[in-house]
């Protein structure tokens, strides 16, 4: 039976495969098996944008990571079909509001435009996002053990636990991270950036970190986060994930992810 967004999942996958080349209509409208018309109308109808538009973000998205790789403007240029590299340094510009020459200096919100996934409701493909590079993390903590299946549960109960027995939980940046690394329990942790009774300081090395910024604390909308920015986000930019603790940040309006990256 025929699925338009199997197609169109299709089409995606083609496109990023070919992302580095002219990539030609006719060939979309083979694999999704609308004619050229119908498919420009159905794509902007479900996105709301362009086919040549979404070509044309999802490369400016992805040429970010290759300069803050240290590649240089002109290479990246020519890497993702533009004319020359003034014409990058505008359409970059435009999209994030900065050159790609101060980019390596100012990473303070950069704009990810994610690979789409074709489905019923389609959402959230276009986010903002920061990278840290080579950031390190000195914390007091104290952990505790817990069910990942229930974790849902048992996560916001010891932070319930952990504020009503230290009060610096209430008035201060707070982190917390889940260990994985043991295979005979998983620990949660709890920590600040002082030393506070019964802590253990905890170090964790200097990585680069791809970031964003949710403003729901409940639980399963942390781990939904995270599972999409493993899932999706960091793909999207060709990242690799690190074999490390992703990283809760609590402010007092929203919570910051940082997921470790290489």
């Amino acid at each position: 039976m025929y699925n338009i967004y199997d197609e169109l999942n299709k089409m995606i996958d083609y496109i990023e495969e070919h992302i580095l080349e002219n990539i030609d209509i006719k060939v979309l409208t083979k694999i999704t098996g609308l004619n050229i018309n119908t498919l420009k109308s159905v794509f902007s109808c479900l996105t709301g944008i362009s086919i040549t538009d979404y070509i044309r973000l999802r490369r400016l998205t992805l040429s970010v990571s290759d300069i803050l790789k240290g590649k240089s403007i002109t290479e990246v240029s020519y890497k993702y079909l533009y004319n020359s590299p003034s014409s990058y340094n505008r359409a970059f510009k435009k999209y994030e509001g900065i050159t790609p020459k101060e980019i390596k200096s100012n990473t303070s919100k950069l704009k990810l435009f994610n690979k789409i996934i074709f489905k019923e409701n389609i959402k959230n493909y276009n986010i903002d996002y920061k990278i840290y590079k080579n950031k390190e993390f000195n914390l007091y903590g104290i952990s505790k053990k817990i069910d990942f299946e229930s974790r849902t549960k048992d996560i916001p109960e010891f932070w319930k636990e952990v504020k009503n027995k230290y009060e610096e939980f209430n008035s201060n940046k707070r982190y917390g991270f889940l260990d994985e690394s043991n295979n005979n329990e998983i620990l949660y942790f709890c920590l600040l950036e002082k030393k506070f009774k019964s802590s253990k300081k905890i170090n964790i090395p200097k990585c680069n970190y791809f970031a964003i910024k949710i403003d729901d604390f409940k639980s399963q909308s942390i781990i939904n986060n995270i599972n999409k920015c493993l899932d999706e986000y960091i793909k999207s930019l060709n990242y690799k994930i690190l074999d490390m603790a992703n990283i809760e940040i609590y402010y007092d309006n929203y919570i910051e992810i940082l997921i470790p990256i290489t």
